[in-house]
């Protein structure tokens, strides 16, 4: 499933932040003793500000492929309904001088054997021409490891970051990490590599520059966020589908959520980190994507009427029965498996939920995508897009001839849909560890394959080629998944604050963040009155995120005017 991520979860990649580091859940790692002095501890080396900022490669889309579907510029993914039945050999030479690579990557499958009782990895590492190993650290222990690989001196030469800010992430791109600009910077970057090049724009501007250069390759992702999804079929016997964004009005889908609200089902599923799907129905309320920027000051969403009304509803929603009054215990993986059984009517989950739900429903009931609602204040809806990315790939200082081998590596594994490259790097080898499915696609794993595969040899965290929507047997949903995408991303909001710096923020989001989630979770579960936000916001303004507005609008005069 090309668009699907491993896990969307509230706390990362779909609150992503600055610098081309992402900002959200609580961390505890060492500072870098090697990234101090005043300059860096206050951010100046780090800012843009009277920087020359680094153009990014020139956008070239990969070649000679054909979807069904067409994407657009601005984010909706290129549609394929059946699999290339003539795949293309996107990289015409190995790349590699056959020496060791050491990359260091996120992991959320089971740790594999090495690459030589491991044939896909084998096969990977034979095609690109490099002993690549790969050390896999699993989400759980990712700040911790995070912090003291940082904080060593023996670092891998491939370094995935962004998953959570780090402290002192910036200064440790520019102390440790080799600038990218001057291999990859404009028309000469994109001819030396062009799958690099055909990234999509807004993930390298959510990636952003730290002091006018580029240390970060996106991984890219889709720029649909936070959805909301739902059983279609009852909806339709309900009486409350309604495709078209901003058709219903909150009355009508509240009272159609009461009727499907029965005995052993709740209508809307949510789970603990979620805060009850905050992330999608703010924005169905208005509210800005984080902040608002008018006059270059920034603003925080939080604080917006807006928000307000949107934790009123599901307050209300809460009040009602229609969350499971367990929801702050749930985990994601228990939320997703009560959606699918049908213990949940409704859930609100990562854009790249919808494949891993549409796969296992298997059409014996539609998932979509509820579209935003009418919420009744005047307001026109405002879908919180994403960064556009999952995380950013960095190579360790190194000469400049092994850094054009290390980039020829990442432009091998960012070869696209549609190519020879991206089957063996998702799929492994037909007849060792796939079968093709009825539409030609590598669908029916092997005994083999569903133990060596890319969920267990995740070279996709080294790079990846930009995500689109294929479905394999499954050209129902990835339609659906497609109009869903036409209808709401061109009314979808950025977060105006990507790319801009902020060293406030750089150290003190998780706990801001943190905070919010606290007084959200208090109101919609009737333990606080909605007039206890304004308290909410008040500290959480003198905790930090004045400091953090008035940094991010005096880095975004200088940057922009």
């Amino acid at each position: 499933m090309p668009f699907t991520s491993t896990a969307q979860q509230i706390s990362r990649r779909t609150v992503l932040r600055t610098t081309g580091a992402a900002a959200v859940a609580a961390v505890a790692v060492p500072a870098l003793a090697a990234c101090g002095g005043s300059k860096t501890s206050s951010g100046a080396a780090q800012s843009n500000v009277d920087k020359k900022l680094m153009a990014w490669p020139t956008y070239t889309p990969a070649a000679g492929l054909h979807p069904d579907m067409p994407g657009t510029a601005a984010g909706v993914q290129d549609t394929f309904l059946r699999y290339p039945s003539n795949l293309i050999q996107s990289v015409p030479a190995k790349p590699g001088d056959g020496s060791k690579v050491r990359a260091l990557i996120v992991t959320y499958g089971t740790q594999p054997k090495g690459p030589d009782q491991n044939q896909l990895w084998k096969a990977v590492n034979d095609a690109v021409g490099v002993d690549l190993e790969l050390t896999m650290v699993t989400d759980a222990d990712w700040q911790t490891k995070l912090g003291a690989m940082m904080a060593a001196s023996d670092l891998p030469d491939i370094i995935m970051l962004g998953l959570y800010q780090l402290p002192n992430e910036a200064q440790f791109l520019q102390a440790k990490c080799e600038p990218l600009g001057q291999y990859l910077a404009g028309d000469a970057g994109a001819k030396a590599y062009p799958n690099l090049a055909a990234i999509p724009p807004y993930s390298w501007d959510s990636v952003g520059r730290v002091g006018g250069d580029f240390y970060g390759i996106p991984i890219h992702r889709p720029r649909l966020g936070n959805s909301f999804f739902a059983d279609s079929d009852l909806f339709q016997q309900a009486g409350i589908w309604n495709p078209k964004p901003g058709g219903l009005s909150k009355a009508e889908l509240t009272a159609g959520l009461m009727k499907l609200n029965t005995q052993g089902h709740f209508a809307l599923g949510t789970n603990k980190v979620a805060s009850f799907g905050y992330l999608t129905h703010s924005g169905v309320h208005g509210t800005p994507n984080l902040w608002s920027l008018a006059n270059g000051q920034f603003t925080t969403a939080y604080g917006t009427d807006s928000m307000k009304q949107s934790l009123a509803t599901m307050a209300d929603w809460y009040g009602k029965g229609l969350y499971d009054p367990a929801a702050l215990t749930v985990s994601s993986t228990q939320c997703k498996t009560d959606f699918q059984n049908g213990t949940y009517v409704t859930t609100t989950d990562g854009f790249g939920g919808f494949g891993g739900y549409a796969t296992a429903v298997n059409e014996k009931w539609k998932v979509d995508f509820v579209r935003p609602f009418d919420a009744g204040t005047g307001a026109k809806p405002t879908p919180w897009l994403t960064p556009g990315y999952f995380g950013y790939t960095v190579l360790k200082k190194t000469t400049p001839e092994r850094a054009k081998m290390l980039l020829g590596v990442l432009n091998f594994l960012a070869a696209p849909f549609g190519s020879k490259e991206w089957e063996l790097i998702n799929y492994g080898l037909e007849g060792v560890h796939f079968n093709r499915g009825a539409d030609g696609g590598p669908s029916a794993p092997t005994a083999l394959g569903k133990i060596e595969n890319s969920v267990n040899v995740p070279v996709k965290y080294v790079m990846a080629a930009p995500l689109v929507n294929y479905l394999a047997g499954e050209p129902e949903a990835a339609k659906r998944c497609y109009q869903a995408q036409v209808d709401i991303v061109p009314i979808g909001v950025t977060d105006p604050s990507l790319g801009v710096q902020s060293a406030t923020r750089n150290k003190q989001w998780p706990t801001l963040l943190q905070q919010i989630q606290d007084g959200m979770n208090q109101i919609i579960t009737g333990k606080a009155q909605l007039s206890s936000w304004d308290d909410v916001i008040k500290k959480w303004k003198s905790s930090g995120g004045d400091q953090i507005a008035a940094e991010l609008g005096a880095e975004y005069a200088k940057t922009h005017g």
